[in-house]
């Protein structure tokens, strides 16, 4: 069945089962999920025991959902449990950053190893033609710290280049 033609209020009459299908249709819909998150709350307010499980799937898997979004979700849907619950939240929110924060951090470290080589390379041959700006550009973290060594003993910029 594809939960994409049935509006959420339509999804099912039970409601822990509406607030587990609303959870999943908008789970790889990115850019649509804050526009559910009234509704969500709404059905959520209804989810009783699978309230703790549903917030974690959302947690681990609404991209468009910070920690404040979540926060006030629990807040609002379980006011008595705030303190608890924006501990949990914030429990996995942490648990999640390492995944997109690893990749940020090793995309930034690739980013400054090709700033590096280019500022090593102009500073020890002068311009750099657009074709090697190009290939410093493109190239993997392993790639630009093995030309950073090879400027070293480079005695042409082709060699900076060599396999």
């Amino acid at each position: 069945m594809d939960l994409g033609n049935v509006p959420g209020r339509e999804l099912s009459s039970p409601p822990r089962l509406r607030a587990w299908l609303l959870a999943a249709k908008y789970a790889t819909r990115n850019g649509q999920q804050l526009k559910v998150k009234e509704l969500l709350i709404e059905v959520l307010a209804k989810a009783d025991d699978d309230f703790y499980f549903i917030m974690r799937y959302m947690i681990e898997t609404y991209q468009d959902f910070g920690e404040k979004t979540f926060r006030e979700i629990i807040r609002r849907v379980r006011p008595e449990e705030e303190k608890m619950m924006s501990q949990f939240a914030h429990e996995i929110v942490e648990k999640s950053k390492p995944k997109w924060l690893q990749q940020g951090r090793q995309e930034g470290r690739r980013e400054e190893a090709a700033h590096m080589l280019l500022s090593q390379i102009q500073y020890r041959f002068g311009d750099v033609p657009n074709r090697d700006v190009e290939k410093i550009k493109q190239a993997n973290l392993p790639t630009l710290e093995k030309r950073i060594l090879q400027i070293f003993e480079a005695k042409s910029l082709d060699e900076v280049f060599r396999p």
